[in-house]
């Protein structure tokens, strides 16, 4: 009888080591490539987070100083950990004045063009009439009876239909320097705009000092007075707030710079912003 020959099929065990050794690899390869891409997507989203967070405070900044009192703006120096604030006086309306007090011990009425659009403004306003402001020593170093800056009681429309309004300030004052194109501001207090350790705060409400407020001395510190911008900053050796002084050839340029940190991840954002300085 024909003896019928029979082949048995498998894996050696060299065989199946190498397999392993293989599907081991190609696992690490793989796991490794999630590992890499998941990490790149979460730096890149937290990159993109702090560029936005960074942008949005600028954009806000920026938005603000270009309505910035001419004159008005200045910034006291940063310190080693990047501590710095800015300062301005926000610019309300405009118009042309008819008859400021310019002479003599001045008034505490006067009368100016219609502003566009026409407002009155019930007592006590708690704003300010400026003419001529040629440097913020001069802003800042507020005085009732005389300067350029002069606080207003309120603001009325007499003869309705005249296209003249009258101005009422608080005190007896006088303008000390006539404006060539007869031009008057109506301003609010000052704006503050301070990079405080990894944070930007905005402060309002905390009048006109001769000395830059800051956080440690007159600034307020709780809301509403006080309200965060930004976070996650980190300024130290830099210069958040730089003014580069007016020329023939152009206006004043006010320097950013904002360091935003998180994670090992930073952002540098720096921008320019050009401010009136033609009173």
């Amino acid at each position: 009888m024909p003896i019928k020959l029979t082949s048995n099929r498998g894996f050696t065990l060299i065989e199946m080591v190498t397999t392993i050794i293989i599907a081991s690899i190609l696992a690490a390869g793989i796991v490794t490539y999630i590992g890499d891409s998941t990490e790149g997507f979460l730096t890149s989203a937290n990159r993109s987070r702090l560029a936005t967070s960074g942008r949005s405070a600028l954009d806000r900044m920026t938005l603000e100083i270009h309505n910035a009192l001419p004159n008005s703006v200045r910034a006291n120096a940063a310190s080693a950990n990047g501590n710095q604030c800015l300062e301005f006086m926000p610019s309300l309306r405009a118009t042309t004045y008819v008859n400021a007090p310019l002479t003599g011990s001045g008034s505490t009425t006067f009368d100016v063009i219609n502003f566009n659009p026409s407002e009155t403004v019930a007592s006590p306003a708690g704003i300010y009439a400026v003419i001529y402001p040629i440097n913020n020593t001069d802003l800042y170093n507020y005085n009732d009876n005389r300067g350029p800056l002069a606080l207003i009681d309120s603001i009325t429309d007499p003869n309705a239909g005249d296209g003249v309004m009258r101005i009422t300030l608080d005190a007896q004052h006088r303008f000390n320097r006539r404006s060539p194109s007869r031009r008057l501001f109506v301003v609010d207090q000052p704006v503050s705009f301070c990079v405080v350790e990894d944070k930007l705060y905005r402060y309002e409400n905390y009048g006109v000092e001769a000395t830059q407020c800051t956080p440690a001395t007159c600034l307020p510190s709780t809301l509403p007075d006080r309200s965060l911008i930004a976070d996650e900053i980190d300024n130290t050796g830099l210069t958040a707030f730089a003014l580069e002084a007016a020329t023939r050839r152009r206006n004043a340029i006010i320097s950013f710079q904002l360091n935003m940190t998180s994670e090992g991840d930073t952002v540098r954002l720096d921008h320019e912003v050009l401010t009136h300085n033609v009173p």
